[in-house]
């Protein structure tokens, strides 16, 4: 468990940077994809699943409600980028180092805020990209998240084996 922590950490920090090295043109392609299915499927709700009447959005967003929709799926798949680091963190800190508690939980955000801060610099040497502190809280409010969850599971499952122990 331990190697494949580590490994899936690597893999994943690779994974950030690979999409913080996309030219700002391709990731917003990227975003107005996902923004177009949720417009897409907005539009089969609203006509009550009617596959006759259902929109099909190729187009990218050019009125200010559409492109708030864009940055909203922008700014939460930041979110979620960290919020499965901190998950995968969590476990490398906890199986490799074997570290627990509140030392566990300093070593993790700063894991996650440090490759937040280090990413967002990275962004701003690719064409069309910004560093943005926002964007910045944003990984690492996901990034915490992510060590809640992480721990609410874990100590659960501790206290069931606890509990069974008994």
């Amino acid at each position: 468990m331990k190697k494949i922590s580590l490994i899936l950490m690597i893999i994943w920090m690779g994974f950030i940077f690979y999409n913080s090295s996309r030219s700002g043109t391709a990731s917003n392609l990227v975003s107005y994809k996902v923004t177009n299915t949720i417009r897409t499927e907005k539009s089969a709700i609203v006509n009550d699943g009617n596959s006759n009447h259902k929109i099909q959005y190729s187009r990218l967003p050019k009125t200010k409600k559409d492109e708030k929709i864009n940055i909203f799926v922008r700014k939460n798949a930041h979110a979620f980028e960290y919020f499965v680091l901190a998950l995968i963190v969590s476990g490398c800190v906890f199986y490799f180092l074997n570290l627990k508690g509140k030392k566990a939980v300093v070593y993790i955000a700063f894991i996650c805020l440090l490759y937040a801060v280090t990413d967002e610099f990275h962004q701003s040497f690719v064409p069309g990209r910004q560093s943005l502190i926002s964007d910045v809280l944003i990984d690492f409010i996901g990034s915490i998240i992510g060590m809640i969850i992480f721990y609410s599971v874990y100590y659960n499952i501790f206290n069931l084996r606890k509990i069974k122990r008994n």
